[in-house]
């Protein structure tokens, strides 16, 4: 039976007067067959005289959410484009939402699946903004080993943010690619009339997302999967995930007038008890049931002129967004089984072609905007003026959206919010960007924990437990309280404020207080000859310059009191105590993409520091340090090269060994005033050699040559030692894990297992 709603629907193949018999033909013998000439629908005249076509059903495309698994829909698009099927109407849920949004926005099937393609998914889905827009505070953060975790410490209790990852990152990425139609608030106004689905998460309804929302917040809303993503407050109401409800709104095509539904269901099965092993399986196996109800009603729903695809995607989860390429093949078979039915609906080349050039046109024009001034609104704790020196739009100048959105990024690189919008109001020539910072739900007391082991199986090992205490905002000018307990092999205790010296100023004040105990072995000729306790109580403060977001330089002034005890020794020694006086000065530069296997990027850190006070040493004490790396990479490989050394007026105070210290060498056994290191990290990211592991794990290789020199010593390289060492290591969510085997040539062997940063 021929259900083609459109006249000589195969025009290419069929003569206009062949396709008109066979309509008249048709009515004829419908009309004598049944004797009811009063049910047939002839043409409808028009003014002229002229017979009208009657009017073409409306189909409408719909889209079911699934993760990474909703990558088939664009395959399904790539055969609807290839078989000219026009698409009146979308209507989409979660991923179904994203892909259907950009679609009915103006993207080409082939343009939505190079963006799968080439999209960082880990970074979208990453809690933190670029490092590159984080403050230095929170760089200096990451060697620390902190976690980017949260517990917030409110009057009402410890609480939890809304959802595991910020979405700050995706919410930008989807508000990019609509920024085309970044004005549009009616979404039946798009090029192709859209919907997306969402749930209430008080009432547990349905939320079909088309009137007074931008398409960014429909597809976000949409998509925003509980516990993994925080609701998103639209209208006064808290929205996730709206595969819960409706999982393939069916019911939301036919409201926007779909006539025909082509719906494409890409839903994970039911997973097998065999597959239900941990609560991660356990919360994907409840999300599946509560939105199984829905699917099944839609399907039922579906009449003999609709059509459902269902792309056989077997093991495919939807977290496979590595996977898009193969994901998109699925889509593209399935539909291609339909050939036939979707045929009917094909239009010829010339008119296809034109609603193509129709709904593209708006991609095609999408236009710079000038913005005339910058407004913050919705703030009770952060101070606007910080947030408006971070907003680095320039005014009265023709600006994109990606320019926005970079400058946006920047205000949640703050670490300040849960999340950064914002809108553009006015009319042209006094357009104003308004920018709604969305403050952390938790509160602005936080605490972080962090730590590191390490362990070469054999004599040398370390633990160290870290619990981080950070206070935002104590005054108007952003004052920050930092205290920080670490219990293990080092035991320290530190209090610190950090205060601008005004809003959004970059300058600062920071005074210090610190307790810290450490024990280590001392050597000499490469063997153990004492264990000592050192510790240290005192006090700094320093003043400061912030260099944007690249680092800062330093100066200060202190007093502790330092004191040695000898623990285990071939004979005895006394205790020291000394009260010194500190100066110190620094300078710290980090571009680097991360800390642990960088990609791209630069650290430099130099310091200075002199002391007086200090009973059997120079007058003048003095120690110079320098670091340095740079990260380069070519398509999956990485070399990251440093150079680094100390130099120190005292004999001891500088030393080498360790995993890439001279690998293989034990920890600080290698001494004396001055040291130099230098080294070669090469790695490659073998991550996908590990299927479903979402975290990047590297395989590589160190070069290293370094040594010490003692006081008066001429610094000779030919006394250089060299190692090399072996490692896979991973940057997983609770920080780096290193296994590796090092060697110092005519030297030791070591194995090692770091969970840390190796320094």
């Amino acid at each position: 039976m021929n259900l083609s709603p459109y006249p000589c629907v195969s025009a290419l193949r069929r003569s206009r007067r062949s396709c008109a018999g066979r309509r008249f033909a048709a009515l004829v013998l419908l009309v004598l067959g049944m004797g009811l000439a009063q049910a047939a629908s002839p043409p409808v005249p028009s003014g002229d005289g002229a017979a009208v076509p009657p009017t073409p059903p409306k189909i409408g495309l719909v889209l079911s959410g699934g993760g990474a698994r909703g990558f088939a829909h664009i395959g399904v698009l790539k055969v609807l484009q290839e078989l000219r099927v026009p698409v009146d109407v979308v209507a989409g849920t979660s991923m179904g939402a994203i892909v259907g949004g950009l679609y009915a926005a103006g993207y080409s099937p082939d343009q939505i699946a190079a963006l799968a393609d080439s999209t960082d998914w880990a970074g979208i889905f990453s809690s933190r903004a670029p490092r590159a827009d984080l403050t230095w505070r929170l760089k200096e953060d990451d060697f620390k080993n902190l976690s980017n975790f949260e517990l917030g410490l409110r009057s009402d209790g410890p609480t939890l943010p809304k959802g595991l990852v910020r979405a700050q990152r995706l919410e930008l990425f989807l508000r990019s690619l609509g920024g085309p139609v970044k004005e549009i608030r009616q979404l039946t106004d798009l090029p192709v009339p859209f919907a997306a689905v969402a749930t209430d998460l008080e009432t547990g309804r349905a939320v079909v997302l088309k009137d007074d929302v931008s398409l960014s917040t429909a597809m976000r809303a949409s998509m925003s999967v509980p516990g993994a993503f925080a609701p998103v407050d639209y209208q006064g109401r808290l929205l996730v995930d709206g595969g819960l409800v409706s999982n393939l709104p069916v019911d939301v095509a036919r409201q926007l007038g779909a006539d025909i539904v082509i719906a494409v269901d890409v839903g994970r099965p039911l997973l097998r008890r065999s597959e239900i092993t941990g609560v991660a399986s356990v919360a994907e196996q409840i999300t599946v049931i509560m939105g199984r109800d829905s699917v099944e009603r839609a399907i039922a729903s579906l009449t003999p002129r609709d059509l459902l695809i269902t792309p056989a995607l077997g093991e495919f989860g939807s977290s496979d967004f590595t996977d898009g390429a193969a994901i998109i093949a699925v889509g593209l078979a399935a539909a291609r089984q339909h050939v036939r039915a979707l045929d009917q609906y094909a239009l010829s080349p010339e008119a296809f072609a034109a609603r193509e050039v129709a709904r593209t046109r708006v991609l095609r024009e999408d236009r710079e905007v000038t913005i005339a001034s910058v407004r913050v609104e919705g703030l009770n704790r952060v101070n606007p003026q910080s947030v408006e020196a971070d907003v680095n739009v320039p005014l009265g100048a023709p600006v994109t959206t990606a320019d926005i959105d970079r400058s946006m990024q920047r205000v949640y690189g703050s670490g300040d919010f849960e999340a950064v919008q914002y809108s553009i109001v006015g009319p042209a020539g006094r357009r104003e960007l308004v920018v709604t910072p969305i403050e952390k739900a938790w509160g602005y007391s936080t605490l972080r924990v962090g730590g590191n082991v390490q362990t070469d199986f054999g004599s040398e090992s370390a633990f160290n437990f870290l619990v981080a205490h950070t206070w935002r905002w104590l005054n108007s000018w952003g004052g920050e309280w930092r205290n920080e307990i670490q219990i293990g092999d080092v035991g320290r205790l530190s209090t610190q404020f950090y205060q601008p010296l005004g809003p959004a100023s970059r300058w600062f004040l920071m005074p210090r207080l610190l307790s810290e105990r450490d024990e280590f072995d001392v050597y000499a000729d490469r063997q153990r000859i004492q264990r000592v306790k050192g510790t240290v109580l005192g006090g700094e403060v320093q003043a400061g310059y912030e260099i944007g977001r690249l680092g800062t330089v330093r100066a200060g002034i202190g007093r502790a009191r330092v004191a040695t005890e000898v623990l285990i020794s071939l004979n005895p020694v006394p205790p020291t105590s000394n009260t010194v006086d500190t100066l110190s000065a620094g300078l710290r530069l980090d571009t680097l993409d991360r800390v642990n296997f960088p990609t791209r990027g630069a650290f430099v850190d130099v310091g200075y520091l002199r002391f007086r006070g200090l009973q059997g040493s120079p007058r003048r004490p003095e120690q110079y340090s320098l670091q340095a790396d740079r990260a380069f990479t070519f398509d999956r490989y990485t070399a990251l090269l440093s150079a680094g050394g100390v130099g120190a007026s005292l004999e001891g105070s500088a030393s080498l060994g360790g995993l890439f210290q001279l690998s293989g060498t034990p920890i600080r056994s290698i001494t004396g005033s001055r040291t130099v290191l230098l080294r070669g990290l090469f790695y490659r990211n073998v991550s996908d050699a590990f299927g479903d592991i979402q975290m990047p794990i590297n395989a590589g290789f160190s070069l290293e040559t370094g040594g010490a020199f003692a006081s008066g010593e001429s610094f000779d390289w030919s006394r250089l030692r060299r190692a090399m060492a072996l490692f896979f290591g991973a940057d997983s969510p609770v920080g780096p894990v290193y296994f590796a085997i090092g060697r110092t040539f005519g030297g030791d062997t070591g194995v090692y297992l770091y969970w840390g940063r190796p320094q």
